[in-house]
């Protein structure tokens, strides 16, 4: 085993399990999924992995889908509805509560903080970040910030508003082509485009407010993409493989992140011990500073060019689909999904 600043990194196939005291009693846990983004089709599927995952002799697993104001358990065709006013089911006459949410929705309302605050109000554990940390996080702008005053290079970046006047030109005299323009708040690359031309700017911004009020528009970095995920176990923080993602089209988009023939995701990345260990301090030490919870995934750049490690964001809910990057990375370490989301259930039960 190798400490990195004080933590525990846990050398692959090796891993301390958080010893459980909630199996006494089996726990009704809700996993919700949906939600109200591009990204409700790919929460559906991490969902639905984690339901089938968790284990069904220490759990009771439901799994709520969420779409705006329709909150629903299904069950042989039956919908049961949610009652907001405590989160819970009536379900034969028998009311259920839940000891835990486990969240899988990435974007609004799930990753962004709506529901974490919701769930905070009502006193049930959450598998994410609380509502703070969540909201910050997912506003790609203030988040890029905050991460900053650590002394983490970022992206030279602007950010515009909705309806507020913003001119190609003042834009290209502050940022050097090419750029990423994307939704401020959003995930999976959903109306984010890479702009090589200026007569291609005005189309990708409007293409970025279609999804959110807010876009932010970033100086692209030549270099090498790697992410890097970690947890709160009982006793360690676990920092997971790294994993180097190869997009075979411009840049790794929704259509890459979901089709196994448009990426390569290497895990672990083959990259050089030294920028292994950075990125796993870098990683652990956002994770503490921003206080963050449950499993999250940071993305970076690695430009060689300068020798640097530039943040791009951090995923406070990652994919959790058989095919997604942080189960991928848990394999690596032994981990499998059914031990992973159990953990994850643990640590919120552990933290109330």
């Amino acid at each position: 085993m190798i400490f990195i600043s004080g933590m525990l990194r846990q050398n692959p196939k090796s891993i301390h399990l958080p010893k459980n005291n909630h199996f006494m009693a089996k726990q009704n846990i809700a996993i919700i999924a949906g939600g109200d983004s591009g990204e409700y089709g790919i929460s559906i599927k991490s969902g639905s992995v984690v339901n089938e995952m968790l284990d069904k002799v220490k759990y009771n697993t439901y799994l709520i889908q969420i779409k705006g104001s329709n909150w629903f358990f299904e069950s042989d065709g039956e919908q049961y509805q949610i009652d907001k006013n405590d989160f819970s089911l009536l379900i034969d006459k028998t009311k259920i509560h839940f000891d835990c949410v486990f969240c899988a929705i990435h974007g609004t309302p799930g990753e962004n903080g709506k529901l974490p605050a919701y769930f905070e109000m009502l006193d049930i554990p959450c598998t994410s970040s609380d509502s703070l940390v969540s909201a910050l996080t997912f506003n790609k702008n203030y988040c890029n910030r905050v991460v900053s005053t650590y002394g983490v290079p970022i992206a030279k970046s602007i950010h515009l508003f909705k309806n507020a006047y913003y001119s190609v030109d003042e834009i290209l005299e502050s940022l050097t082509l090419p750029v990423f323009v994307k939704p401020n708040a959003g995930g999976s690359s959903v109306g984010m485009s890479k702009v090589k031309k200026e007569d291609e700017l005005d189309a990708a911004i409007k293409l970025a407010f279609d999804e959110d009020d807010e876009v932010l528009i970033e100086e692209f970095i030549l270099g090498r993409e790697l992410t890097c995920a970690t947890m709160d176990s009982k006793d360690d923080m676990i920092v997971f493989p790294i994993c180097e993602i190869k997009s075979k089209k411009e840049f790794f988009d929704y259509e890459a992140k979901y089709n196994p023939a448009l990426a390569e995701e290497i895990v672990p990345a083959n990259i050089p011990e030294e920028l292994e260990i950075l990125i796993m301090q870098t990683t652990a030490m956002l994770y503490r500073k921003l206080n963050c919870k449950g499993v999250v995934r940071v993305d970076y750049i690695y430009s060689e060019h300068n020798d640097t490690l530039y943040f791009i964001e951090i995923n406070t809910v990652p994919g959790l689909t058989k095919e997604s990057i942080v189960p991928k990375m848990a394999s690596e370490m032994g981990i499998s999904l059914t031990e992973l989301f159990g953990m994850m259930v643990e640590n919120a039960l552990e933290s109330k």
